[in-house]
């Protein structure tokens, strides 16, 4: 289970920890349909064609790679990089 704030955090850190679980699903299926469009992205090329902030796409990139639903660009044994942002697919 992953903990979306710490025990010492203020409390409105646990609110909008709380927020965050109501509103994750929506977030990943917005950037899923946006890899579906644009086969390699980066979070800034997400950011522009779906309105989500790059706070809200950086948390959902993470959750998304860690459960293997999309991977970084590697070229030549290089991490892709576009915008000053790894790209994914």
């Amino acid at each position: 289970m992953i903990m979306l704030a710490r025990s010492t955090d203020p409390i409105t850190s646990h609110i909008a920890a709380a927020k965050c679980k109501r509103f994750a699903g929506s977030h990943h299926e917005i950037i899923l349909r946006a890899f579906h469009k644009h086969r390699q992205m980066c979070a800034r090329e997400i950011e522009s064609t779906t309105g989500l902030t790059l706070v809200q796409i950086d948390r959902r990139l993470y959750e998304l790679k860690r459960e293997g639903i999309i991977a970084q660009v590697v070229s030549g044994g290089v991490k892709a990089r576009r915008h000053g942002c790894c790209v994914y697919e």
